[in-house]
């Protein structure tokens, strides 16, 4: 079949979640015989990621709807690709770039235009929005539940070009192997992601805190960075709560394998509603017992006591979940068993990769 070229335009200052997506989707569609490229604002931390797994960044100014430069200048990088081109992009204001870009084409119907929703947000009714919708040729949702939300205010689009595609994560061909937990050793706790509010790390360190002296026999690892003004409080928290020393701090982690395969619990506190929550995945397919909070859509990943525990936003709520994992390690190991046999049966790379491409080409 026909290969494709696949241009990402992204417009995030810092490096997340939806990132990652893109960078995993450019390295597939690469591996696969496909051209894939990416257009930044030239922010240093996201260009530098790319570029250093190979796809150097070219840039616009991507502002959005104030910003008549972009659509002109893009419009003249499609004029010059080959057929067919994608252009795919990650939030609604970069959608109305591709929109207008195409619109300028000496044959706009060479392009496809998909984005994909990563927040869980209700759809804009303004009708400068509404065309944007419109005129797209799919909204991927990467949960039912941002689908379900994008819907609630009854946005006047087709519903024909609506697909939720469920996110994954690339895995190593050969995981690390795990580390020996003992049974009346600590109970290891991972923490991987963005230290923001929205993530929920303060809530983690209030539920250890809950913990009585019987139940501190646990130690935690962080791997992520955020603002000062939000981790140093939390790391001086840890230290007047008298648990200092059994907190590391790892900082941003590019192999994240090797920290997973020597956790025994990972741990997705965020009060915010997650669109979906790569952590998760990769806590599953490294074989680590999830432990995380309900407020998104991970309901549609965890089946609460069968491969994961679910929990309400609440450090006591937390907390008594880490207590029950703490008290009885076979079923830390039965979650973290099932939940590696969930990923790879229901959320692997090559499923979510072969749905992205029949949507690319435009097939049911």
């Amino acid at each position: 079949m026909d290969s494709l070229n696949v241009i990402h335009l992204v417009s995030n200052r810092v490096w997340g979640g939806g990132e990652r997506y893109v960078l995993d989707l450019c390295r597939a569609l690469e591996a696969d015989g496909h051209s894939a490229a990416v257009i930044t604002r030239a922010f240093k931390d996201v260009d530098a990621r790319f570029a250093e797994a190979g796809f150097k960044p070219g840039h616009l100014p991507l502002r959005g709807a104030i910003d008549p430069v972009s659509p002109w200048l893009l419009a003249r990088i499609l004029n010059r690709t080959a057929a067919p081109v994608v252009v795919h992009v990650h939030n609604f204001k970069d959608a109305g770039t591709a929109v207008r870009a195409r619109r300028l084409m000496r044959d706009p119907s060479k392009v496809r235009v998909v984005v994909t929703r990563h927040l869980v947000k209700a759809a804009s009714t303004r009708a400068s929005d509404i065309y944007i919708y419109r005129s797209l040729d799919a909204i991927v949702f990467v949960s039912e539940l941002a689908r379900r939300e994008f819907l609630s205010t009854a946005p006047d689009v087709d519903p024909d070009r609506l697909r939720v595609i469920h996110n994954a994560v690339t895995v190593p061909e050969a995981l690390p192997v795990r580390a020996d937990s003992a049974p009346d050793g600590p109970l290891r706790l991972l923490y991987l992601g963005r230290i923001v509010p929205e993530k929920g790390l303060d809530i983690l360190v209030d539920a250890l805190a809950e913990l009585d002296s019987t139940d501190k026999a646990w130690t935690l690892e962080v791997a992520g960075e955020g603002p000062a003004k939000y981790v140093m409080p939390l790391m001086r928290r840890c230290s007047e709560l008298g648990f200092g020393d059994r907190v590391e701090w790892l900082g941003p982690v590019d192999d994240i394998w090797p920290v997973i395969a020597r956790a025994d619990v990972g741990v997705l506190p965020t009060r915010a509603r997650e669109a979906f929550g790569l952590s998760l995945l990769e806590f599953m397919h490294g074989a680590a017992a999830v432990v995380s909070t309900d407020n998104g859509a991970q309901p549609e990943i965890i089946d609460s006591g069968t491969d994961g525990i679910l929990v309400p936003p609440e450090p006591s709520a937390l907390s008594d979940a880490l207590r029950r994992l703490a008290a009885d390690r076979k079923l830390v190991c039965g979650l973290a068993d099932a939940g590696r046999r969930k990923a790879a049966d229901t959320f692997g790379y090559d499923r979510f990769y072969q749905q992205m491409l029949a949507l690319y080409r435009g097939q049911s």
